[in-house]
C-alpha cells in the first residue's frame, strides 16, 4: 500500500469514526471508480477493520484497459454499460466519457446506427398506406343495415 492509498483509506476511516458511511462509500466510488455495491462491500470491510486491498490507481487503470479492449472490439454499449457500472456516472456522462478515451486512444468509437431505421420504417408505412388506398371498397361497404327495423303491425 503506498502513501496515497494510506491517506485515501485513512480518510475513509475518519468518515466512518464520524458516522458518514454514506459519505464514504461516496469517496470510495469517486476515488477508485467501483460500482455502488462494490464500493459498499469496501467501505463495510473497512469498517470491520479489514484492508480493502487493491490500489485506487490500480482499479481506476484496470477499468480503463478494460474499457479500451472493448472499443477496440467495437463493443461501444458494453464499454458505456461498464463505464456506468463502475463509476455511477448517468447514461450521457458515461457515453460521453467513453466517446473521450476512444479519441483520446485514437479510436472510433462507432456510433449508434442513425435513423436508417426510422428510414426504413417510414417508408414501409407510406408502402402500406399507398397499397390500402389502392384496395377496392367491399360491395357491402356503402350499404347500411338497421340492427332494429321496425316492425309493421298487421
Amino acid at each position: 500500500m503506498n502513501a496515497d492509498d494510506s491517506r485515501f483509506e485513512a480518510e475513509l476511516e475518519a468518515l466512518l469514526a464520524a458516522g458518514r458511511k454514506i459519505e464514504a462509500i461516496k469517496l470510495y466510488r469517486e476515488q477508485t471508480g467501483a460500482g455502488l455495491a462494490e464500493a459498499k462491500a469496501a467501505v463495510e470491510a473497512l469498517e470491520r477493520g479489514e484492508e480493502i486491498g487493491v490500489s485506487s490507481l490500480e482499479k481506476a487503470e484496470e477499468v480503463e484497459d478494460q474499457l479500451i479492449a472493448l472499443l477496440r472490439q467495437g463493443k461501444k454499449i458494453e464499454a458505456v454499460k461498464l463505464c456506468r457500472e463502475r463509476s455511477g456516472l448517468g447514461l450521457k456522462e458515461a457515453k460521453s466519457l467513453v466517446e473521450a478515451m476512444a479519441a483520446k486512444h485514437g479510436l472510433e468509437a462507432p456510433s449508434g446506427g442513425g435513423c436508417l431505421g426510422v428510414v426504413l420504417l417510414f417508408a414501409l408505412l407510406i408502402i402500406a398506406g399507398a397499397a390500402s388506398a389502392t384496395e377496392p371498397a367491399s360491395p357491402m361497404g356503402s350499404t347500411h343495415v338497421d340492427p332494429c327495423p321496425s316492425v309493421s303491425e298487421p
